[in-house]
């Protein structure tokens, strides 16, 4: 990639300094579709979670504890059941270890602090409550400090299997329990670092989509098998399928110059994935891309 002013991101052209210097979104926004948009409880406790979240983030205070709703509970025990049948099958050895170490039920939703502490004890990660989905050079400013933000509010009932956004189920079930293998919470930090060191804004987004098709949305090879890596998919019911066997779908080889090349849309449903050999592999390659940056962070 060549230094510009200009940036292609999810198919439109933006401003190269806003991957480095990203705006503050201080108050609730839904965007337009967004299955709670008509639900005004829904809206009044998403804007209650926002703002006690903001506060623990930006005070450092850690997760709040939160008193989890009827229908919130619900909702996760309508999808989680789900989610564990198919991870059974399809997910990848670490995440499966990781999910039985740190014993998350079907039941109850977890409280986050109870989590960050376990995490702290294993890997030396801790959990930032996060308000919402934080722009990506905010977000790994904290992951460069060991810190993993996530989000504490549920998506809304009427699309269970769904969420525009990162919710509770995304965090918690997807991206928190391979926090708890050391070689994932190690590949996840050298991102962060190179994102929060590099003052380049094509840096930026070729860090982004490295970790989109690995990290949110990769797959894994493990004994022959292609299985689920990436937290966008495990924490969806209708994702694991398609990215596995779906006929719509591109599946190919991880290759991180055509990683970093390829756009994405995250609104929709996934059209391009990335199959890695390994972790190891995956270090190796993230390593040769900070050199290749010049980022001093290794």
């Amino acid at each position: 990639m060549k230094d510009a002013n200009t940036l292609i991101e999810y198919g439109s052209t933006i401003d190269a300094k806003t991957m480095v210097v990203p705006p503050d979104v201080t108050e609730l926004e839904l965007e337009p579709g967004h299955p709670g948009l008509g639900d005004s409880e829904y809206v009044a406790r998403r804007k209650s979670l926002f703002t006690l979240c903001r506060r623990h983030r930006l005070e450092r205070l850690g997760p709040p504890t939160i008193d989890y709703t009827a229908e919130e509970t619900r909702i996760w025990r309508e999808v989680s059941p789900k989610l564990h049948e198919l991870h059974d099958q399809h997910a990848c050895s670490i995440y499966l270890k990781a999910k039985q170490d740190l014993a998350i039920t079907e039941t109850e939703i977890p409280q986050l602090r109870t989590i960050s502490e376990r995490l702290e004890r294993e890997t030396n990660i801790h959990l930032v409550p996060a308000e919402g989905a934080l722009p990506y050079r905010t977000f790994y400013e904290y992951i460069a400090e060991r810190g993993f933000p996530v989000t504490q509010f549920i998506r809304h009932g009427s699309h269970p299997e769904f969420t525009p956004e990162p919710d509770m189920i995304h965090d918690c079930l997807g991206h928190v329990p391979p926090l708890m293998n050391q070689d994932y919470a190690e590949l996840l930090t050298l991102i962060g670092k190179a994102a929060a060191t590099t003052q380049h804004g094509e840096q930026v987004l070729a860090l982004k989509r490295f970790s989109w098709f690995s990290i949110e949305f990769g797959l894994i090879e493990e004994r022959g098998e292609t299985k689920v890596f990436g937290a966008g998919i495990l924490s969806s019911t209708g994702e694991i399928p398609h990215a596995l066997f779906s006929t719509d779908v591109t599946r190919r080889p991880f290759v991180t110059e055509t990683v970093i090349s390829t756009d994405y849309d995250p609104s929709q449903m996934q059209k391009d994935f990335f199959i890695a050999p390994s972790m190891p592999f995956l270090r190796r390659e993230l390593e040769t891309l900070v050199r290749q940056f010049g980022i001093p962070v290794l």
